[in-house]
């Protein structure tokens, strides 16, 4: 049985996997604000957050502000452990965070389970990731071989600070030299100091062909229906 490039799921019709060039970029911002403008368009969407560190503890378990935040926004809702089934108390590297309660983390089980989430009848998935393309999940797996598994096509969410465009570009290169689709990326402003921020976007522009989805201005408080309407739904939407 084949998990590379989405082979053995039964999935719905079309999605997206958010991931971003570093943790903390605003993934989520874009991956809840993609999933508001979807509803306003009248599709139906189903959102997954398969692994998740530095959750709370509650009444349903250990929770992640992030799964919640997508949870609310997806119009077909489910129980929290179906949104995100690997939820980690620590706030590390989730290879380590799994390693040091004893779960086996790979991409087969992260699949499995979400299988019930990607089988929903369903117009649109948005499934967010966990850092940055090459955060291990084993000594063997990273989140490139989990987008890969999922098989939809790659939002790349770049955070505009300094250094944005070397993480930008070594993030498209590795998306190319792995044969995954990339449907767009936005660019969020997350340094409210950034300087010459039309420049930078401009430069990493001009180092690739992905389409530019859209340009979130930096948010002291995140706006989400202020977000929602910087994005480009038109180029992702056929």
């Amino acid at each position: 049985m084949r998990f590379d490039d989405g082979f053995f799921m039964k999935k719905a019709a079309k999605g997206y996997f958010v991931v971003g060039t570093d943790t903390g970029v605003g993934k989520t911002v874009v991956s809840a604000s993609l999933l508001i403008a979807l509803a306003r368009y009248g599709f139906k969407t189903a959102a997954i957050k398969p692994i998740a560190c530095g959750c709370r503890l509650t009444s349903i378990g250990l929770c992640n502000e992030d799964a919640l935040m997508l949870q609310e926004h997806a119009t077909h809702k489910v129980e929290y452990s179906q949104t995100n089934p690997f939820a980690f108390a620590e706030p590390i590297a989730p290879h380590i965070a799994a390693a040091r309660i004893g779960v086996g983390l790979t991409v087969a089980e992260v699949l499995l389970k979400t299988q019930q989430v990607l089988s929903s009848d369903v117009d649109y998935i948005v499934i967010e990731g966990a850092g940055g393309l090459c955060v291990p999940l084993n000594r063997n797996e990273t989140m490139t071989d989990l987008i890969k598994g999922y098989g939809y096509p790659v939002i790349l969410v770049v955070g505009i600070r300094l250094g944005c465009i070397n993480h930008a570009l070594l993030t498209l290169e590795s998306l190319c030299k792995h044969n995954v689709k990339i449907a767009g990326w936005v660019a969020n402003v997350i340094d409210p100091e950034m300087g010459y921020v039309d420049e930078s976007i401009q430069c990493i522009k001009l180092y690739t062909k992905s389409p530019l989805l859209g340009v979130i201005p930096y948010q002291e408080k995140i706006d989400l229906n202020m977000s929602t309407g910087y994005l480009s739904l038109h180029l992702l939407v056929s």
